[in-house]
């Protein structure tokens, strides 16, 4: 689609005309747009002090939540039992409860005690034995 233009038809006369006045109204149309621009700036300004408020805020909730859980966590590890307290704790516990069986059931425990113990002496030579004969 080319055309071909015949400019010496045309001429030097301009083919865009201005309305009436246009360059005299510029300049006020300019400051003011310029003025809207700088007012609509300054709501802009006062979103991004919103912002940063917010953003302020958000750290603030976190550090605070963070030393809340620090502080749990050091009560809670004051409250609970230390291991090696309460493993001590554990035996003194059954003890106590052994002393205050009758004789007879004390006598009785043990005689059960030792027996398994005969009996895991026992299993284990027999373990012993078939684990030597296998080789």
């Amino acid at each position: 689609m080319e055309q071909n233009y015949d400019f010496s038809r045309i001429g030097k006369q301009m083919p865009y005309t201005v309305p009436d006045g246009f360059f005299e109204k510029l300049e006020d149309s300019v400051m003011e747009k310029w003025k809207e621009d700088a007012v609509s700036a300054g709501e802009s300004d006062k979103a991004g002090s919103t912002k940063k408020a917010k953003v302020i805020r958000m750290a603030l909730r976190a550090a605070i939540a963070i030393a809340a859980c620090i502080a749990l966590f050091l009560v809670v590890k004051k409250v609970l039992p230390q291991g090696q307290d309460t493993a001590l704790d554990d035996f003194d516990s059954v003890e106590l409860a052994f002393n205050n069986l009758s004789t007879e059931d004390q006598d009785y425990l043990l005689e059960v005690y030792q027996e398994e113990l005969i009996l895991d002496n026992e299993l284990n030579n027999l373990n012993d034995l078939s684990n030597e004969e296998s080789i």
